[in-house]
């Protein structure tokens, strides 16, 4: 009984210290230069929207740090843009926070497996299509030439087949 009593007095304490803490931290407002301060501070460096959007959190890994509303991914673009005011390259910086998180910080996988599976994917595609255009052609050539009668006979050969079948109706007709 003794020790939830100094358990309680002690979370008191802490809570009465902590709020003593926060009145005495305030700060008094923002004077004009230091609000302009703010606003240039948080206007986003050339380029950090792309690399935050390459990028995803790492408390959740479920969405990019553009559009993540955590302390963490706050953290990272604030981290993101101080490095990219100070003429860091953003590859530079991508590269270090993967370093720093390992390679599932990308959104999207940079090379490996995925890489290779959509380029032969291309190629096969690539493939199917001039398969199709030379069967096409082809198909367009045949129907181009004309069809090859069922009696083909040389000129002369029909010539006198002719003469002989105008006879022998004549002989017939007498």
């Amino acid at each position: 009984m003794r020790s939830s009593r100094w358990r309680r007095a002690a979370a008191l304490a802490a809570a009465v210290a902590g709020v003593a803490l926060s009145i005495s931290g305030r700060a008094e407002p923002a004077t004009p230069s230091e609000a302009a301060a703010e606003l240039v501070d948080s206007t986003p460096a050339p380029g950090e929207r792309a690399l935050a959007a390459r990028l995803l959190a790492p408390c959740c890994w479920d969405q990019t740090l553009d559009v993540h509303e955590s302390e963490v991914a706050r953290d990272l673009r604030r981290e993101i843009r101080a490095r990219l005011r100070r003429g860091e390259a953003a590859d530079v910086i991508e590269q270090d926070l993967v370093a720093r998180y390992g390679d599932r910080l990308r959104a999207a996988p940079s090379s490996g497996v995925l890489g290779k599976v959509a380029l032969g994917l291309m190629l096969g595609i690539a493939v199917a299509f001039l398969g199709i255009f030379a069967l096409l052609r082809s198909w367009r050539r045949s129907d181009a030439q004309p069809a090859p009668s069922s009696v083909a006979l040389p000129a002369a050969a029909r010539d006198e087949y002719d003469e002989r079948l105008d006879d022998e109706l004549r002989e017939r007709d007498a």
